[in-house]
């Protein structure tokens, strides 16, 4: 399966971040499907995924060092294969109040989420860490993400809400793409894929927040096949 890879030479803010990006699903089965991780294994890791279990089509966030220290769960059910959804992912586990530490936004509304395990205070999950990261796929390589993402942003440091990346159009009342406009941190990047004349780091996987933190395109092919 296709993915991308990177793990970042120093560690950035483990406690505050935010991912955002198009997601636009093309398989729903009785599996995870893995948006952004970081982790050795399995059984140490942090993952975002869609969770489909028993027709349980959910967005997850769990932060697993071997344990449950932190998992939030969409109430929100995501089985359109025809439709891309904005997402973002904040996080902010210094917040004094544990529904504040992990907020969901999907289409410019924050969701309900239901804790299972809240993120402790100060909790640093793997992402952001020296551990290896990857985009599309989860620690275990069974568990690949099945679709498309497009205008993915990782924000170090700070832990944004949708208005950050998108806004409502004027004509249409469409929600639309945002220029960000903000700083992006240590590890921060933006992934157009928009260079296909190759599938390497520097042109598929080319970070164009000016951060060079470029990621490697893995089993993608921009001449054949899907």
């Amino acid at each position: 399966s296709g993915f991308c890879s990177r793990t970042p030479a120093v560690a950035g803010s483990r406690t505050t971040w935010t991912w955002a990006g198009w997601v636009k699903r093309s398989k729903i089965g009785n599996q995870r499907f893995s948006l952004f991780c970081a982790g050795n294994s399995g059984s140490d890791e942090t993952e975002f995924f869609f969770q489909q279990a028993t027709g349980v089509d959910s967005l997850v966030f769990y932060y697993y060092p071997g344990s449950y220290t932190g998992f939030c769960e969409t109430l929100m059910l995501f089985r359109d294969t025809s439709a891309w959804y904005h997402i973002v992912l904040a996080l902010d586990t210094t917040q004094g109040t544990a529904a504040n530490r992990c907020k969901i936004y999907v289409n410019g509304v924050q969701q309900s989420t239901n804790f299972t395990s809240n993120f402790g205070p100060s909790a640093t999950p793997h992402i952001n860490s020296t551990a290896p990261h990857q985009l599309g796929r989860s620690p275990t390589e069974a568990l690949p993400y099945d679709g498309y993402l497009a205008d993915v942003h990782f924000i170090d440091g700070q832990a944004l809400d949708a208005t950050a990346f998108t806004e409502v159009s004027a004509t249409t009342g469409q929600l639309i793409p945002l220029a960000y406009t903000g700083t992006y941190g240590t590890n921060g990047f933006q992934l157009k894929f928009a260079d296909n004349s190759a599938a390497t780091a520097a042109t598929l996987g080319a970070d164009t927040s000016g951060n060079g933190n470029n990621w490697t395109p893995n089993n993608l092919s921009v001449t054949a096949g899907a």
